[in-house]
């Protein structure tokens, strides 16, 4: 009689949760580049980091808002804060503007109101689950959906600003023109970065 090999399946395996950037829609996001964490070709500060551009971006804009806003009406966070929206989604952002009114408690969790406007520059995901695209749209429209009046996607690669508000039609604008933020308060890059003296290379 011939034995015949039984092949047990491999169970998938477990990727652990500090490589999950987001969960959208109940499914994961995890960090461009994870795959090279588990093979333990990078490690996990290697794909965490925002690149010199983009933190040049997030400065500016905030220090944009932060000059502009009234302290004792709004708040302005960086540094990816948490927004809780519900089980199938915990999202950060970049730069995010609350009313002070609205922040009336604060603890060890992600926020749970939602930010007035909400502002990203550029998309660093693994595509896994979701194509750039798709992960754009998906969580602007939660965003929106969740009570956020204005969504921001600063995409340096194309040189492109997305606007997103409630029931308007986005908005994709080249980046090298005034855009507004909210209130009439505006940014241009491309001013900023030539004022710096800065030049956008590779």
């Amino acid at each position: 009689m011939t034995s015949v090999a039984v092949v047990t399946p491999k169970k998938p395996r477990k990727i652990p949760d500090y490589l999950i950037k987001e969960v959208l829609d109940g499914k994961p996001v995890y960090y461009k580049g994870y795959k090279a964490v588990l093979r333990k070709e990078k490690t996990l500060e290697d794909i965490m980091g925002a690149s010199s551009l983009q933190i040049f971006i997030i400065y500016y804009i905030y220090r944009v808002l932060s000059r502009a806003l009234d302290e004792k009406l709004h708040y302005v966070f960086t540094g990816e804060p948490g927004l809780h929206i519900d089980t199938n989604n915990n999202f950060s952002g970049d730069i995010v503007i609350y009313e002070r009114k609205a922040v009336t408690h604060v603890n060890v969790h992600y926020f749970k109101t939602p930010p007035i406007v909400n502002i990203e520059v550029d998309v660093n995901i693994d595509n896994t689950n979701f194509t750039d695209f798709q992960y754009i749209s998906r969580k602007t429209n939660n965003l929106l959906a969740f009570g956020t009046q204005k969504v921001i996607w600063v995409l340096t690669k194309v040189q492109k600003v997305i606007v997103a508000e409630t029931d308007k039609d986005w908005l994709v604008i080249d980046w090298y023109k005034d855009i507004e933020i909210f209130n009439g308060i505006t940014f241009n890059i491309p001013d900023y970065l030539k004022q710096e003296g800065i030049e956008v290379g590779n």
